[in-house]
């Protein structure tokens, strides 16, 4: 399975990648999502309240059970790359996700 995302990098240029997915995880100290992929040395980091999370949590589960290609796409919202735990702040996302 990949995810598809438009994300920020360290230097706020916005980027387009296509990462194999792992998961997602609620990260309480610093209130955002975690999403887990092949990059060994990187994580991507939403910032998100934590009932946005459980809406978003839902929609990936939707999107992963739906019939259709290997990809997922998320879509609204900033995500940011960051290093390996490492966590920037923004302002609370939205965001969804979607199969393309």
């Amino acid at each position: 399975m990949y995810i598809a995302m438009h994300c920020i990098n360290a230097n706020n240029v916005l980027q387009d990648e296509i990462c194999k997915f792992y998961g997602i995880h609620y990260d309480n100290m610093y209130k955002s999502c975690v999403i887990s992929t092949d990059h060994q040395h990187h994580d991507f980091v939403i910032s998100m309240t934590e009932e946005d999370y459980k809406d978003f949590y839902s929609q990936v589960i939707k999107a992963l059970a739906e019939d259709g290609g290997q990809i997922i796409e998320l879509v609204k919202g900033e995500v940011f790359r960051c290093r390996k735990n490492e966590i920037r702040h923004g302002a609370n996302q939205k965001c969804e996700i979607r199969r393309p």
